[in-house]
């Protein structure tokens, strides 16, 4: 069991905030709103200090960061942050690759992750990817191209600066089709069904296996999900879909439903949420490397219970 020390009303504001302003969604009134709160009490100000100190080395988050908020909808008091704070940008471009789908690639990729585990990889052009929880890709580098073959889960990559007589596209291959980075930073994840491209510098194409099926390309701050068979309409990205790259997950007025499907994704065995408490909302940062202080955080702001029957069995209900 996590020991986690208990967080003061001051830095209990500030990851609330936080979580607000990178949501890429905060007003001019709000920020305003923001520096007032932080300008009222020495400690509210010692707290966002703080707290911008963490989110500059989020490879390491103090547990007193990871933090939840009472089931109330968005207002005036919970919208403050400072927008220089969305740091979590990053997109790169995909590429065309024929994907060839077998039981045991899993096991003979060229890098993996465990659940819960993450893994950084810099890779022969300069460039770098991360895997995500529960992934797995292998690298094709030729003198002709550059391919990722993702095998399952989530990738994050920057693509390398070549100075190369031929270039080399660079391209990142799902079940469902290939993206094609333009000079970019972008994340690509297999959600089974479907494909989620989402770019956060530069452009990147994607094209479905079904080459009859026209091409897109995305530009910073736009995600596509596609299937072997189609494109879906372009979406916005959000500054914070990037945070696990850096050890952490930052949600606003999310329904802890979808929060508990999310860090599941985190944690061996089963994690479940009662019906009767999934609609609550839920706001702030939680640390990826702790599934149990942040089970434990849920309890303490919210008006659940964590049943855990065994290790590999929890599940969430009223209180």
């Amino acid at each position: 069991m996590s020991h986690q020390q208990k967080p003061t009303q001051a830095m209990v504001k500030a990851s609330i905030w936080y979580a607000r302003l990178a949501s890429g969604e905060a007003s001019e009134s709000e920020i305003a709103d923001w520096r007032a709160w932080a300008a009222s009490d020495p400690q509210n100000l010692q707290a966002w200090q703080k707290l911008e100190r963490v989110t500059k080395q989020f490879d390491q988050v103090p547990q007193e960061i990871g933090l939840a908020t009472l089931q109330l909808p968005p207002s005036a008091d919970r919208r403050r942050i400072i927008k220089h704070l969305a740091l979590f940008l990053s997109a790169s471009s995909l590429g065309l690759y024929a994907y060839r789908e077998q039981p045991w690639r899993e096991v003979l990729a060229d890098h993996s992750t465990a659940v819960g585990e993450r893994r950084e990889i810099q890779m022969a052009d300069g460039g770098r990817l991360v895997l995500n929880t529960d992934s797995a890709v292998n690298i094709h580098f030729s003198s002709t191209a550059r391919t990722i073959e993702l095998i399952k889960g989530e990738v994050f990559i920057e693509t390398g600066h070549e100075n190369l007589a031929v270039h080399r596209p660079f391209m990142v291959q799902s079940r469902h089709g290939t993206a094609t980075a333009l000079g970019t930073k972008f994340s690509v994840r297999d959600v089974s069904r479907l494909t989620r491209v989402s770019v956060f510098e530069g452009a990147v194409e994607v094209q479905p296996n079904d080459q009859g099926k026209r091409s897109m390309v995305l530009q910073a701050g736009e995600s596509i999900e596609f299937s072997a068979t189609s494109l879906s309409a372009k979406t916005k990205v959000k500054t914070t879909e990037m945070a696990w790259v850096n050890g952490i997950m930052v949600v606003y007025a999310m329904r802890l439903d979808a929060f508990v499907s999310e860090i599941s994704r985190y944690k061996t065995g089963v994690l479940r949420c009662d019906p009767a408490v999934g609609g609550l909302l839920i706001s702030g940062s939680f640390p990826l490397q702790d599934m149990e202080a942040v089970l434990n955080t849920l309890e303490e702001t919210l008006p659940v219970r964590v049943d855990r029957f065994t290790r590999y069995w929890v599940n969430i209900k009223p209180a």
